[in-house]
């Protein structure tokens, strides 16, 4: 028999075990990281499990988030998170229950939207598109790097296209240098230059106090900065976050006035080489969207496959279309409500 519960909060052991019985489950569905989101965001996370005589054969991760239009749920939310069904063995029974729960709980729970975010790895788009009755669907392309067997830097190296290696080797050249470290001057160093970055672009820095509630809620082997060093300062750095067999590539920064020297690019060679000896086979780079054909060139030359990965929304509330971007994004930071492409913006 087939039951469908809810588990509220962040996750225990018996799901993290689970879990790491499915190699395509990523660090978004990590009980931590979901604790670390839930804690910044002013959320509450909950588990749908699905069961078949007391064993698990299914779980789906969702995180709500109340505001003046009501709740909005997310599976999952935060900058760049993926959601959906993460199965051992296939259920299809299982899984479409899941994916009715989730949507059946946000209806009833005061609703404005729900947004469930498919797996890249899982290339499970058809099955989502069948079963849910979305209102939007939003596509974006996960882009990932498989290492292989990599048994040195030079095999990591023929992974790459041009301008990558000469990238690599200008950073060398120049004398660039990479620490790997978790400490408080590194974490300072990347808000700075992430902030400057992304302010100067018109875009949305993330918090400063998400990085310092890293350490609160990830275990060490959890979570990386890499420090790129030229003539003894900081110049650049990069954010990872490791779960399963996926290493994620999270906040890069780099000092404007030293783009030319290339630290990036060494810093990222040098971690991925780091990631191969420690057993990770994937690197995420993350979505993008279909217009970002600048930064979907960066990544592609670093060796990277497409995996198409989409959003279903379902609106409960149509007045969720009637209100500007920012009053959404400051009601409801971190999640996603609607395509601000569908919003209406009414005049308040």
């Amino acid at each position: 028999m087939l039951t469908i519960n809810i588990l509220q909060g962040q996750g225990d052991q018996a799901i993290r075990d689970y879990l790491l019985r499915n190699e395509h489950s990523l660090l978004y569905a990590n009980p931590c990281f979901i604790g670390l989101v839930a804690e910044h965001l002013s959320a509450q996370p909950a588990w749908l499990i699905a069961q078949r005589n007391g064993e698990f054969v299914g779980l789906l991760p969702y995180l709500v988030k109340s505001g003046p239009l009501g709740t909005v749920y997310n599976s999952l939310a935060y900058y760049g998170s993926n959601g959906g069904v993460i199965q051992h063995d296939a259920d299809i029974e299982a899984k479409s229950d899941l994916v009715d729960a989730f949507y059946t709980q946000a209806s009833i729970n005061n609703a404005c939207s729900a947004t469930l975010i498919t797996n890249p790895l899982e290339k499970d788009a058809a099955f989502y598109n069948n079963i849910i009755n979305y209102d939007y669907q939003d596509e974006r392309i996960g882009q990932i790097t498989h290492f292989g067997n990599i048994d040195s830097e030079e095999d990591l190296m023929k992974l790459f296209d041009n301008p990558r290696p000469r990238n690599i080797r200008r950073a060398l050249k120049e004398g660039v240098t990479v620490e790997k470290s978790q400490s408080s001057e590194a974490i300072d160093f990347l808000y700075q230059v992430h902030k400057q970055n992304i302010d100067a672009i018109g875009g949305l820095p993330k918090d400063k106090a998400f990085f310092d509630e890293i350490s609160k809620h990830m275990q060490n082997h959890e979570w990386a900065i890499f420090t790129a060093h030229l003539h003894g300062e900081p110049i650049a750095a990069l954010l990872l976050f490791y779960f399963n067999r996926t290493v994620e590539y999270f906040t890069p920064a780099t000092i404007e006035a030293h783009r030319n020297s290339q630290p990036l690019a060494l810093i990222i060679y040098r971690a991925m080489f780091d990631a191969t000896e420690n057993g990770f086979i994937n690197w995420n780079w993350g979505g993008t969207w279909l217009s970002q054909g600048g930064v979907y060139d960066f990544k592609k030359r670093w060796g990277t496959v497409d995996y198409p990965y989409y959003y279903y929304t379902k609106i409960f509330d149509t007045e969720v279309a009637y209100q500007r971007t920012e009053f959404l994004l400051e009601h409801y930071k971190g999640f996603f409500v609607i395509p601000f492409s569908q919003l209406k913006n009414k005049k308040d």
